[in-house]
């Protein structure tokens, strides 16, 4: 297992992907990382080991250039944070890391016991607007250079998976592969009319599934899953390593598909 560091890790992946795909940017100021997420006018600080003035001054300075109206800092636990606090950081919504071994189902059987629908890979959400719409370029943008280079973050493999009913959107994660071969999910959602029906289940399991599937295919060609791949059963007895940061009120439905809590974090907010 990864445990907490490659959970934090995974994440800080997740954010510097995810800022350059919506048109933001990555930079650092004296040992702190940051992502610039402009469709959500949002500076986050990313996991240092030591937080110290001179990192946060010229960043929060680059924010209020940028426009940013929230600054959110991811930290382990264990991290001191004297500075932030003084600063005006305060705690925001715990973090719960969550990893473990998703199995994964035998062929022929359903995207899901009991719901009907359909999990598929693609990056296309008509239903999609505003920063929501923008975000999608995620799942894409890896494939693509940076600046004439390509940056470490876009060399992760990412997908968007989408539930559908009769036509209807009822659920939609992102999913990405990491470089030690786990799976980590990013904004797994199911619509409020489809809850407590086996759709998150199936998004989940679907969207783990393909990803892993198909992995060893573009690791050896650099060619992404096409848009519209439908999820599917892998063989028997495979099994895929899956980490997420999980909210107090998620934690239940990750645990009861079989992830396991590894530690605590913190994201501290300044508004």
């Amino acid at each position: 297992m990864g445990g907490i560091s490659a959970a934090q890790a995974a994440q800080k992946s997740w954010l510097q992907a995810l800022a350059l795909a919506s048109g933001g940017r990555v930079f650092s100021t004296h040992g702190c990382d940051w992502a610039w997420l402009p469709t959500r006018r949002r500076l986050v600080l990313l996991f240092p080991e030591h937080v110290d003035i001179g990192g946060l001054r010229p960043a929060l300075a680059e924010g209020a250039r940028l426009g940013a109206t929230r600054v959110d800092a991811w930290v382990n636990a264990a991290t001191a944070d004297a500075p932030l606090r003084d600063l005006g950081f305060r705690d925001g919504p715990p973090v719960l890391w969550h990893e473990g071994v998703l199995v994964r189902r035998r062929r022929g059987h359903g995207t899901a016991e009991g719901w009907p629908g359909r999990v598929r890979l693609s990056p296309e959400v008509p239903e999609a607007s505003g920063r929501d719409r923008v975000e999608l370029n995620v799942a894409t943008h890896w494939r693509n250079s940076v600046g004439g280079r390509r940056h470490p973050s876009t060399q992760r493999r990412i997908e968007h998976a989408v539930a559908r009913e009769d036509g209807l959107l009822r659920g939609r994660a992102f999913g990405q592969f990491t470089t030690d071969g786990a799976v980590s999910v990013h904004g797994l959602a199911v619509a409020a009319p489809a809850r407590r029906r086996g759709v998150g289940r199936a998004l989940l399991h679907g969207l783990v599934e393909s990803l892993s599937r198909s992995n060893l295919h573009a690791l050896e060609t650099g060619l992404a899953a096409g848009p519209g791949g439908e999820a599917a059963a892998c063989d028997d007895g495979a099994a895929a390593r899956v980490m997420v940061a999980a909210s107090p009120s998620s934690a239940g439905f990750f645990a009861s598909n079989g992830l396991q809590l590894v530690g605590r974090g913190r994201l501290l907010r300044l508004d």
